[in-house]
């Protein structure tokens, strides 16, 4: 599968994977399938995160480090989400085995805010609404983790959770998801600042953590975490742990990275702008 910008029209497939509108989720039932209940076979690796943590990179940096091509990280959203797939689980898992495989495992990224409905498309049920879900539930999610309860599993996190919603913000209003240019003036235009926008991005930030964590904690998982403010300016090393989980080893010479940071000192302001913001409103989940 080729790589495709996230500059494509508009950014419109990575803005409906991090903000989709608030309709309400329903869905009906397939007939049963052989994966159903079943566990993944093989390795697995999953990245989990939220929009704007750097995962997109932090991704894409383990692939190439390890001499991979570019693919879609979140291609389990975008063949049943996005593209509404007609196939059954038992026949998209097959299918994506090739281009996401890295060595031994099978790797994807997945935000939680639809996790909860590729869990229901494993476990037979027809999609047709998908609205963000932010509260966690197991009944939501069991199928999901049952099926990859072996994988080794990447939380990819934004400790700054006002510079991730400022780079929400920025992303959606100017089209620009990431640069392949190192300090790259990606940005065209500099919007003004809206401070009820990016306060909705920063409460559904902190919600959507929330549920990982809660996610973690019910399944006794124990994920290695990636910070992002580690990974932006740690690459190759922040990679280290995860390689060494894994038993993999970088290739030699270490490839030189493909995404890069677009965010500077204009999202540096609006980030504090809005952190001063959220504390004078008493946002729930708002710290220094």
């Amino acid at each position: 599968m080729a790589y495709v910008s996230n500059l494509r029209s508009g950014g419109q497939a990575r803005r409906n994977r991090g903000s989709e509108g608030a309709d309400d989720g329903e869905c009906g039932v397939r007939e049963p399938f052989t994966l159903t209940g079943q566990s993944a076979p093989g390795g697995c690796v999953i990245f989990c995160a939220t929009a704007r943590t750097g995962s997109t990179m932090v991704f894409d940096d383990f692939r190439n480090v390890l001499g991979h091509e570019p693919v879609d990280s979140e291609i389990l959203y975008e063949e049943i989400i996005h593209r509404r797939t007609t196939q059954s689980w038992a026949q998209l898992w097959p299918a994506l085995q090739h281009d996401w495989t890295v060595g031994p495992y099978w790797c994807v990224k997945v935000m939680y805010h639809y996790t909860p409905y590729i869990s229901r498309f494993i476990a037979g049920q027809t999609l047709t609404k998908t609205p963000p879900v932010r509260a966690f539930s197991p009944a939501d999610c069991d199928d999901f983790q049952r099926f990859f309860k072996d994988a080794v599993w990447v939380h990819v996190r934004r400790r700054d959770v006002y510079a991730q919603a400022v780079s929400m913000y920025f992303a959606e209003t100017t089209g620009v998801w990431e640069s392949r240019e190192a300090g790259a003036a990606a940005r065209v235009v500099t919007p003004a600042y809206d401070r009820d926008r990016i306060l909705e991005y920063l409460k559904g930030f902190i919600a959507e953590r929330r549920q990982w964590d809660l996610f973690f904690s019910h399944y006794n998982i124990a994920p290695l975490n990636i910070d992002y403010e580690d990974a932006i300016g740690g690459y190759p090393r922040y990679l280290e742990p995860l390689l060494q989980r894994l038993g993999l080893r970088p290739a030699r010479p270490v490839p030189p990275r493909r995404l890069f940071k677009i965010g500077d000192e204009i999202n540096t302001g609006f980030a504090e702008r809005l952190r001063a913001d959220a504390l004078a409103l008493a946002v729930d989940g708002a710290q220094e």
